[in-house]
């Protein structure tokens, strides 16, 4: 850990800055942001980067002025999110932040597009409506933040980030954050970055997070659960699945057996995901089994434990589901139930990261 300080921040910004030491991401960014670089990078979840591209660019934002930020994000989750924690900054310094998201009436906008804001945080479907509409004006965004682009882009917002470039100044400064890069994330890089700085940001998978695997058929999984959970104290767990269906069957599966749990997936409205994720959060449910939804970007702190239903599709989602532990120096764990159809592709997970993960002996499936 560093010390802010040390990183060429206007005075009035470190007084509004309530974290007391600066991680590696912030240490590495904010300096390049402020020589107003273009970058590229990658970092592990819950590395401090939404604090890092802010107070990048903070120093340069005039609270006078309309909007001069944007920061596009995949998810109307992930939106809240960011707000909520670029908001604690900017409030002490009279910098106001909108947000636009879809799924949600276009009037309940209003509030945000009729405000003079200085930095706007929104998903690019929604936020280029805006645009083409002239609700909102962003020909003088002269800072622009990508982030969870390989997320982004994978859910199809490559085409409207590329557009939105192109609405902004000429004299863009643009940060890229992303997971992983990913085929489409290097084909956005190189067709509308210029002269950027690319930096890989430490570990992938944080070394206090105990990896471990169990080999099972589908049927011996909810008992394994079951043996699991009554052999552990823990007061938040995650569950990942590979479909929504099979995250409404499992947690009715442990609610019948007396654990507090709920499913969030993408059929839910919107509503009804933020509130589960806010009893999770507030540690009036013990589990939440979801889809890769809440893999990526939401931060939960102190999440106990981690488990792997379905092995992941893709091999970077492993590395996004387990760093949802063990975050911020703290120890954290996670286990992968492996069916015989699983086993080359968790081998190959294992392969990729250079991993060597213990089969949980603890467990019994008969």
């Amino acid at each position: 850990m560093g010390d802010f300080n040390k990183l060429g921040l206007k005075k009035q910004i470190l007084q509004a800055i309530k974290h007391k030491e600066s991680t590696e991401v912030q240490e590495k960014i904010i300096p390049l942001a402020l020589q107003g670089k273009n970058i590229v990078f990658t970092s592990m979840t819950g590395s401090g980067k939404t604090l890092a591209y802010t107070l990048g660019f903070l120093g340069k934002i005039n609270p006078k002025l309309g909007i001069q930020m944007i920061v596009l994000v995949p998810t109307r989750e992930l939106a809240i999110q960011v707000k909520k924690e670029i908001e604690q900054i900017c409030e002490p310094l009279k910098i106001k932040v909108g947000m636009l998201f879809g799924g949600r009436s276009i009037a309940g906008d209003y509030k945000t597009t009729k405000r003079r804001n200085q930095i706007l945080i929104g998903t690019p479907g929604r936020l280029i409506q805006h645009v083409n509409e002239k609700n909102i004006k962003i020909g003088d965004v002269k800072y622009l933040v990508f982030d969870e682009s390989d997320q982004m882009f994978d859910r199809g917002f490559a085409d409207d980030c590329a557009y939105l470039i192109t609405r902004t100044s000429k004299q863009v400064q643009i940060i890229l954050s992303s997971a992983t890069i990913s085929e489409k994330v290097q084909t956005f890089i190189d067709q509308e970055i210029n002269d950027y700085q690319l930096l890989n940001i430490g570990i992938k998978i944080p070394k206090k997070i105990t990896q471990e695997k169990t080999y099972c058929d589908i049927k011996g999984k909810n008992k394994i659960l079951l043996n699991f959970f009554s052999d552990r104290e823990f007061k938040r767990a995650l569950i990942f699945c590979n479909t929504k269906a099979k995250t409404e069957t499992i947690s009715d599966f442990l609610r019948d057996h007396n654990y507090k749990a709920q499913a969030l997936n993408g059929q839910l409205e919107q509503q009804d995901r933020q509130n589960r994720l806010n009893l999770f959060k507030d540690g009036k449910l013990s589990i939440l089994v979801t889809t890769d939804l809440a893999a990526r970007g939401l931060h939960v702190p102190k999440i106990d434990l981690i488990i792997n239903y379905d092995v992941p599709v893709r091999d970077d989602f492993y590395v996004h589901r387990i760093g949802r532990t063990g975050r911020n120096n703290n120890a954290g764990y996670a286990l992968t139930l492996i069916c015989p159809e699983d086993e080359e592709r968790f081998l190959r997970i294992e392969t990729t990261y250079q991993l060597e993960i213990k089969n949980a002996k603890f467990l019994e499936t008969g």
